[in-house]
């Protein structure tokens, strides 16, 4: 149970990462539109790679119980 509880904790530690560094690339993103640099098609491939990672992850999370 305690191998279980830590694993529910480091995803839950996990999902709120990968949710600032999408917050963040999607500002980023914004950012370097509005002064037309970057490169928008790399960027939005690792965006949906996040994206994917957060899906999968929650998945995952749903099966752990209620964070305290």
């Amino acid at each position: 149970m305690a191998n279980n509880t830590d694993r529910c904790t480091r995803l839950r530690k996990l999902r709120a990462r990968i949710v600032e560094e999408i917050n963040t690339l999607k500002e980023d993103m914004r950012e370097e539109e509005r002064e037309g640099v970057g490169n928008p098609v790399e960027m939005s491939s690792v965006l949906k790679s996040l994206q994917e990672a957060l899906t999968t992850i929650s998945l995952e999370l749903q099966k752990c119980p209620p964070e305290d």
